[in-house]
C-alpha cells in the first residue's frame, strides 16, 4: 500500500468533495505552456476568481483555496515556467506567465480577477500590476541583464484587486538581508572575515538552543553595509558575464567582421555568444534577526523556515538559498540591488484595491517590513492586518502572546479567510 503524501506547509489538507476541480492547460502571453488547477464552488459559477502564483512554488493546492471557494469564489492556483527551479528565472518573463493566467480566467468568463500574493507571489504580482498599468512603450524593455523583456509586445490584462499574505519585500531584497557579508572569497565557501561573522561568539552569537544572541548596533550596521558590498560584487560579476555574451552576439550580426574571421575564430565567437554563465552563491542564510529578536521585534521563534528547526548556522553553510544561479537570473530575481521585483519600488504604482495581511510569528518576514510596504502602496482603498500567533504559512504558533492584547485565533488560516479576506472580497465583488 502506498502511503499518502504529507502535504507541504503551503498546501491544504482537506477539500470539500463538492468543490469542483479542473486541471487547466493554458499558456503564457508568449505562448509558453503552463498548467494550474481551477477550483469552482459547488453548483454555482461565480463571476469572480482569485489567482495565486509564486515565482517557483506550486500554489495549485494552496491552503486558502478550500475556504475561499467555500465562501463562493473561484480559485486558480497557477504555475510558472520556472516551477521548482529558478536558476535562470527572469521576473520580467514571469510577468508573461501572470498575463497568461489572467487572460485564461477572462476567457473562461470571470468578470473580476483578484490576485493573491502569498510570500514571493506578492512581489511578483506587484511588479505585474505596476507594469500592466503602464502603456506598452512605458514598460520595462529589458531585464537587468539586458535581455529583452517582451512586455511591450503582449497584452497585460488588468486585475481588479490585490491581497498580500505573508509577503516579503521581494526575493532580491529578502536575500540581500541574508547574504553572509563575512564571505571573503566567492570560490571558497568556508573562508571568513571574523569582523562580519554573525556566527562568531565574539560578535554576540549564541547557538540557537542556548537562547537569543545579542548583536551590538555597530556590528549590525557594519553587517548590513557588508551585505550590500557583497551584493554589488556579485552584481558586477553577473553583469560583466551578461555583457560579454551580448557583445559576442552583436559581433555575430556584423557580416563584414565575421567574413574576415577564420572558421575557427567564427566558431569561438558563436560559442561565446551562446554561453550562459552560472555561478555558485554560498552562505545565504545570515540575518541577525534570526537569532536576536530585539531586532525588528515580533512574536517569532528563533531560527528560519529555511533551517528546518536547526540553528541557521547549519543552513548557512548547508542548503541556503539561490545556491546555483545564472548571471541573468541572479540580477533579475535574487539581487536585492538590481531586481525590479521589490514592493517598495512597485507598490507606489499599484492603485487597485489592496489588502495586506502580516503574520506576527513569521520567522522570516517581519511586521515592520509589512508596514513599510503598506505605507508605500498608492492604492486609495487599502487595509492592513496583522495576525497574532501565526507563522509564515499561517499555522498556529503555541505560546506566542500578543503584546497589545490582540485576540489570538485558534486557526489563523480560517481567521485570515473568514474574518479578513472573504469580507473584504464581498464588500467589493459580491457573489
Amino acid at each position: 500500500m502506498t502511503p499518502r503524501r504529507r502535504p507541504f506547509p503551503h498546501e491544504y489538507v482537506h477539500l470539500d468533495a463538492a468543490i469542483r476541480r479542473e486541471l487547466v492547460a493554458h499558456a503564457a502571453a508568449d505562448g509558453f505552456p503552463l498548467t494550474g488547477i481551477l477550483y469552482r464552488p459547488a453548483r454555482v459559477d461565480p463571476p469572480v476568481a482569485v489567482l495565486a502564483m509564486h515565482p517557483r512554488g506550486d500554489f495549485s493546492r494552496h491552503y486558502l483555496a478550500p475556504a475561499l471557494v467555500g465562501g463562493g469564489y473561484a480559485f486558480f492556483g497557477a504555475t510558472t515556467r520556472y516551477l521548482h527551479h529558478d536558476a535562470d528565472a527572469l521576473h520580467e518573463r514571469l510577468l508573461l506567465d501572470v498575463a497568461g493566467a489572467i487572460a485564461f480566467l477572462r476567457e473562461a468568463g470571470f468578470t473580476s480577477v483578484v490576485l493573491l500574493g502569498n510570500s514571493g507571489g506578492g512581489s511578483l504580482f506587484a511588479l505585474y500590476l505596476e507594469q500592466a498599468a503602464r502603456t506598452p512603450a512605458g514598460r520595462l524593455a529589458r531585464a537587468p541583464s539586458g535581455d529583452p523583456s517582451g512586455l511591450a509586445e503582449v497584452e497585460l490584462p488588468a486585475a481588479d484587486g490585490f491581497v498580500l499574505v505573508a509577503a516579503h519585500l521581494g526575493e532580491g531584497r529578502f536575500l540581500l538581508d541574508r547574504l553572509d557579508p563575512s564571505v571573503v572569497d566567492e570560490d571558497d565557501p568556508t573562508a571568513v572575515n571574523p569582523r562580519l561573522d554573525m556566527y562568531d561568539q565574539a560578535n554576540g552569537y549564541r547557538p540557537m538552543h542556548e537562547g537569543d544572541s545579542r548583536y551590538a548596533p555597530e556590528f549590525v550596521a557594519a553587517f548590513r553595509e557588508g551585505q550590500r558590498a557583497r551584493c554589488k560584487r556579485l552584481d558586477r560579476r553577473a553583469l560583466a558575464w551578461c555583457e560579454e555574451a551580448a557583445n559576442f552576439r552583436r559581433r555575430l550580426g556584423i557580416a563584414d567582421e565575421m567574413a574576415r574571421l577564420t572558421a575557427a575564430e567564427r566558431g569561438i565567437v558563436f560559442r561565446r555568444a551562446l554561453q550562459r554563465r552560472y555561478f555558485l552563491v554560498y552562505r545565504t542564510l545570515a540575518d541577525p534577526r534570526y537569532l536576536d529578536r530585539s531586532l525588528d521585534p515580533s512574536e517569532r521563534a528563533l531560527g528560519s523556515i529555511f533551517s528546518f528547526g536547526r540553528d541557521p548556522f547549519v543552513a548557512n553553510y548547508g542548503e541556503g538559498l539561490a545556491r546555483t544561479m545564472s548571471a541573468r537570473g541572479w540580477l533579475s530575481t535574487w539581487s536585492g540591488l538590481a531586481s525590479n521585483a521589490a514592493l517598495e519600488r512597485t507598490l507606489p504604482g499599484v492603485t487597485v484595491p489592496m489588502q495586506m495581511i502580516v503574520a506576527r510569528a513569521d520567522t522570516d518576514i517581519y511586521p515592520e517590513e509589512g508596514r513599510r510596504a503598506f505605507t508605500a502602496a498608492a492604492a486609495a482603498d487599502k487595509s492592513y492586518h496583522e495576525i497574532s500567533a501565526a507563522d509564515h504559512y499561517l499555522r498556529p504558533v503555541a505560546g506566542t502572546p500578543a503584546p497589545d492584547g490582540t485576540a489570538v485565533p485558534r486557526d489563523p488560516r480560517a481567521y485570515a479567510a473568514e474574518a479578513l479576506i472573504l469580507p473584504w472580497l464581498r464588500a467589493r465583488w459580491p457573489v
